[in-house]
């Protein structure tokens, strides 16, 4: 490959593909750094001691042991001049070049990306001493990061490093993947070993503190606060129909974005980045799995046995993790932020009820117990003559119809944009999705006007909303309608329903 660039390319030729270079993204040291995937071995927890060494130079903490190997681990912030923090949620990150690894300190894994060759930019220093090559920005969000030298790391006067003994030499040079080889990240989830594609991994959390929420299930063990969100997260093995992982065997989180969210799978710990040749992953018998539309098959890793390889693209399409994605909580600060929050968590520890609060052009709370599920919109609907109707779907096996929610109580159309979804309401057996423009939140009811009645003789659902009860969830200040979704249900599905305002097409909502 020719570049204009005076360095090579990151990681030599076998780093790039078609003119790209794919790396790992990192957090440091204060830093966001990158690790070309030919450098970036595996990245493990970091234990709360590590083991001393007979040696001394800025920044060496000391070994862990992994597997065979005791491992020296580096702290780039004493050697950039930055003072130390140690936090319990560090990893390890394994640095490879040549023969020779190293561990260096990190706060965060943050997924990897491919970086046009062409955009990278050669860094200089009068005298040399740089640990880092190149400079880019991140394609998609303009992040500035910085590409690590693996050998100037590995060269620092006085750092100890070992020769990797964890696995067998990759088909490409320097420890790259090789042509056509995929790159999985290998995790531990109770008694299995699963694998997905690093592709698909948006970041990794060390040790996820899961707290309670009104979506606790079996399914769903709890959320995570990431990237100023309540998260929820999901345990694998109910989704995959292969049992529950125990709460005190959770370790690891590893984050998927859904695009409408992000949605956190719980894991017992991170293991390695493991290179596979194209056909190392083998097909599993679809009979023989519970959820076979969710694996990509099975593969034998070296020092590992063998995973389950799950299907990155199945997963970000799943009908149920994009419905936990849908509910992301945004934590945005407010006044009094803090007495509200323990005030809410009061409200729930009490048994109050969890409100879903959501817009339609304006803010509306409904109780979560009329809300059977959240799904995404789709990306098709089977139109119909019937006035009123968006289209029908179908789900788990059941023609559902969908309506657009603020057209459906006297106001104006909303169009569809990535934020819209369906809140899907049961009622008398039957199912019908309501189409919303976001989601705001859930949080218990803290206060309703006990003095305030619905005037059950209003039956025009254009006045629904003036006839619903006011309420006050979470820590909010605001009173909000309360909206009684299976009531509007019923009136929809009436035998003599009550007369259906038009609902615009969705080619319509889309035109705005």
């Amino acid at each position: 490959m020719t570049t204009s660039l005076e360095h090579p390319v990151p990681g030599g030729a076998d780093g790039d593909t078609g003119g790209y270079v794919v790396y790992g993204l990192l957090r440091l040291a204060g830093m966001d750094v990158a690790l070309p995937l030919s450098a970036l071995r595996e990245v493990v927890p970091c234990p709360a001691e590590l083991a001393g060494l007979p040696a001394v130079a800025p920044g060496l903490l000391g070994a862990i042991e992994l597997r065979r190997l005791v491992l020296p681990v580096l702290d780039l912030q004493a050697v950039t001049g930055r003072p130390e923090v140690r936090r319990a949620d560090q990893v390890v990150v394994v640095v490879a070049w040549g023969d020779r690894v190293l561990g260096l300190l990190a706060d965060q894994v943050q997924g990897i990306c491919e970086v046009a060759a062409e955009t990278l930019v050669a860094a200089h220093a009068h005298g040399g001493g740089l640990l880092f090559s190149h400079t880019f920005r991140h394609p998609d969000t303009g992040r500035a990061y910085s590409v690590l030298d693996a050998a100037a790391v590995l060269q620092l006067p006085g750092v100890p490093t070992v020769t990797d003994v964890t696995r067998a030499p990759a088909a490409g040079r320097d420890g790259s993947p090789g042509a056509g080889r995929r790159t999985l990240t290998v995790l531990r989830c109770g008694e299995y070993r699963l694998a997905i594609d690093a592709a698909h991994v948006h970041t990794t959390i060390p040790t996820p503190d899961l707290r309670a929420s009104v979506l606790t299930s079996r399914m769903c063990p709890g959320t995570v606060e990431y990237d100023d969100r309540e998260v929820p997260v999901v345990d694998p093995l109910v989704l995959l129909g292969l049992g529950e992982l125990a709460r005190a065997d959770t370790g690891a989180g590893l984050v998927l974005d859904l695009g409408t969210g992000y949605v956190v799978l719980a894991l017992s710990e991170l293991l390695e980045l493991a290179h596979v040749g194209p056909d190392d992953v083998l097909p599993t018998p679809s009979f023989a799995l519970p959820r076979p539309d969710l694996l990509d098959g099975m593969v034998q890793v070296d020092g590992f046995g063998d995973c389950l390889v799950l299907d990155g693209t199945a997963l970000l399409a799943d009908a149920q993790l994009s419905g936990f994605a849908s509910v992301n909580t945004a934590l945005e600060p407010t006044h009094g932020g803090d007495e509200a929050r323990v005030s809410a968590a009061a409200a729930a520890a009490s048994g109050a009820p969890a409100y879903l609060t959501y817009s339609i052009g304006l803010d509306i709370a409904t109780p979560l117990e009329q809300v059977s599920e959240i799904l995404p919109f789709p990306e098709t609907l089977t139109r119909t003559s019937v006035p009123g109707l968006l289209g029908l779907i179908t789900h788990r096996r059941t023609v559902v119809p969908v309506l657009c929610l603020a057209s459906l109580i006297g106001h104006a159309s909303r169009p569809v944009t990535a934020s819209t979804c369906l809140l899907l309401v049961d009622v008398d057996g039957a199912s019908v999705a309501f189409a919303v423009d976001t989601l705001r939140s859930i949080d218990p009811l803290t206060w309703t006007d006990p003095d305030q009645v619905r005037d059950r003789g209003a039956d025009q659902l254009e006045r629904v909303l003036q006839t619903s009860p006011l309420v006050q969830v979470g820590g909010e200040t605001r009173l909000l309608p309360g909206l009684d979704l299976q009531r509007v249900a019923r009136a929809v599905q009436g035998p003599v329903a009550v007369p259906v305002p038009r609902v615009p097409r969705a080619e319509e909502l889309v035109a705005g």
